[in-house]
């Protein structure tokens, strides 16, 4: 990611393929540090999202088999991969990110990558370059309000919505139901939430990035949403979140 000048944030890496009967086996030997894998067809005129097939971490890189498709000429593969932040000690104190080696599509590297930075600049209402530029290949509408309950899919989305404000103090959210994600509040990043690992599962929320009124929340969920679509304001944090399986400390 810093080659592309980016030091924070997430990186979708885009490329074709020619499509193959058995779909094939993906193996990405180093990614740094959470990828997940989606699929599409885009000679097709889907209107389908293209579809996850996996998730490659980098304390499990593992492959994918990659489902057979219908496609008529070449499958698009799209690789969003997750900066989980920095190791910087031993070894590891020039701890890159992004993915940093070949892809191999059954032992074959696959090239002619697209590259598309998400930095998380300018989240706001008006123009946010996040959604209009890196993931309009991925998902042609991913900017949801949280107020419309409609039926989402699986696939990363942007969510926004608003926080009423009467007396500014510092309070948290609770993300009970979501799945995996980063949160902002009037652009400021509240941090990532994972309730399923662990073991945060409320976001502190400091309040001098609050303002009284409307406060803009926007919620970049990868996975799937809460199936109501909204969050909490709580006044504690808690600590009690996923398995003790889940949270101890993966080796790198």
């Amino acid at each position: 990611m810093e080659s592309l000048g980016q030091m924070f944030g997430f990186m979708l890496y885009v490329s074709d393929y020619k499509a193959k009967a058995n779909g094939g086996l993906l193996f990405i030997p180093k990614v740094h540090d959470r990828a997940q894998v989606f699929i599409s067809c885009p000679s097709d005129n889907y209107e389908e999202n293209p579809k996850y097939v996996g998730t490659v971490a980098r304390w499990s890189n593992t492959s994918i088999r990659l489902p057979h498709t219908q496609c008529t000429s070449d499958n698009r593969i799209y690789i969003l991969v997750e900066n989980m932040g920095r190791i910087n000690y031993g070894q590891y104190i020039f701890d890159k990110k992004g993915i940093l080696s070949p892809v191999y599509l059954d032992g074959e590297p696959l090239q002619k990558w697209k590259m598309l930075p998400i930095p998380f600049h300018n989240l706001n209402e008006d123009r946010n370059s996040v959604i209009s530029e890196a993931y309009t290949d991925l998902r042609k509408s991913v900017q949801k309000k949280l107020k419309n309950k409609r039926n989402y899919h699986p696939e990363p989305a942007f969510y926004s919505g608003h926080l009423t404000v009467d007396e500014i103090k510092d309070t948290f959210l609770s993300f009970h139901g979501w799945s995996k994600g980063v949160a902002f509040i009037n652009g400021f990043n509240l941090g990532r939430f994972w309730p399923s690992f662990g073991p945060q599962c409320n976001l502190y929320v400091p309040a001098p990035i609050l303002q009284e009124g409307k406060n803009l929340l926007v919620i970049l969920e990868l996975e799937a949403p809460n199936a109501e679509l909204f969050v909490t304001s709580v006044d504690h944090p808690d600590f009690t979140c996923g398995s003790s399986a889940n949270s101890r400390v993966h080796q790198i």
